[in-house]
């Protein structure tokens, strides 16, 4: 018998994919039952990162017989730390019966990071590893940030005019984009853990910094606010949109007692006097240890070109217009006081799409 095994590996991506975002410090994972090329049974991540996806998987499956002689497809390694049963995933599929797993990455979480295989296989479970691991990349780019450097992914996103500006001298920036490229900025917020922004945005725009389109309103991520000052009042809609949304701001102050009283938002303190590459790398290890895994920035121009002269952006979501604004505009760039081509951060194309006459580049930083 020929088996798919590319198809069922995509359909445990797919299944990861659809999880990103909502699982916590956890990974999306996306995993597939298999026999004799039939589907067995699926599961992924649940919302809370507990249960995982193999146990998910195998108790979808009534007949436990039915897993002997089984394959299994998986995106991440099994955990080999226990749960609150006392049981790890690798037992756990070590005691089902299964045959052989299909593994696209192993885990870099130390309390994994192979021990999980070392178990499948001291079960004499064929185990093969990086089976279509670069189309997972982008599912665990975050994870793996956060574990290896102590830092979520960061992405930051732009809408902009054709000739790269984000609005008018005079501030208007509604509506430089389409009504298709705003929903599809929705998605996007709904797949990452968190999204920050600066008081001096809010109080000029006034943003909701959520997920709006339906069907996807409780997967707004947890809003992260620089606001050293405190300028940014309980009245903003940034506090009132998504109440059930954990709201994180970075000052040099304490928070107004009238907003700590809600247990959903947290002020944390930043030392006085650091330069702009201490004081971002504080707070994303602040995010990292409090398990963000993917940061999606939404700010200005200032911000935008302290970030970019750091080279702390991880990837760029560009969404351009086809309206020309001239140099009166505001752009979505500043001086950055680059003097050799050598010293040019590259961005590399990873993905283009057209919302009509709209288009979205999507390009990741050369490491």
């Amino acid at each position: 018998m020929i088996f798919n095994h590319n198809k069922w590996m995509n359909y445990a991506i797919l299944l990861a994919k659809r999880s990103k975002g909502i699982t916590g410090k956890n990974p999306p994972v996306g995993c597939v039952i298999v026999k004799n090329d039939i589907l067995l049974s699926s599961g992924r991540t649940s919302s809370s990162g507990r249960p995982h996806a193999e146990e998910n998987a195998i108790n979808s499956v009534k007949d436990k017989n039915n897993l002997l002689g089984s394959t299994m497809y998986v995106t991440l390694e099994p955990c080999a730390h226990e749960n609150s049963t006392g049981m790890s995933c690798a037992k756990l599929i070590a005691a089902s019966g299964i045959c052989e797993i299909f593994i696209s990455y192993i885990d870099p979480d130390p309390r994994t990071a192979g021990k999980g295989v070392t178990i499948l296989k001291k079960s004499n479970i064929k185990v093969y590893q990086s089976y279509l691991q670069d189309d997972c990349l982008d599912i665990y780019d975050g994870f793996f940030s956060r574990i290896l450097n102590k830092k979520p992914f960061v992405s930051l996103k732009i809408a902009c005019s054709l000739d790269g500006k984000i609005a008018l001298n005079n501030n208007q920036s509604k509506w430089i984009t389409n009504d298709l490229s705003r929903n599809y900025v929705h998605l996007i917020r709904s797949q990452n853990d968190a999204i920050m922004t600066t008081s001096s945005t809010i109080i000029s725009d006034n943003p909701e910094m959520n997920c709006r389109l339906d069907g996807l309103e409780n997967r707004s991520p947890t809003k992260v606010i620089l606001d050293r000052y405190l300028k940014v009042t309980h009245d903003y809609k940034i506090y009132n949109s998504s109440p059930n949304t954990e709201i994180f701001t970075y000052s040099l102050l304490e928070i107004d007692k009238n907003i700590s009283k809600n247990k959903k938002i947290k002020n944390i303190k930043i030392e006085k006097g650091l330069s702009n590459k201490d004081y971002f790398n504080t707070i994303f290890y602040d995010l990292a240890i409090r398990g963000i895994n993917n940061l999606l920035i939404e700010a200005g121009s200032k911000i935008n070109t302290i970030l970019l002269s750091l080279g702390i952006i991880d990837k760029l979501l560009i969404f351009r217009s086809g309206k020309i604004i001239g140099n009166e505009g505001i752009p979505m760039i500043d001086n950055l006081n680059i003097n050799s081509m050598n010293s040019i951060e590259n961005y590399n194309l990873s993905y283009l799409r057209t919302f009509d006459d709209d288009v979205l580049e999507i390009r990741k930083l050369n490491k």
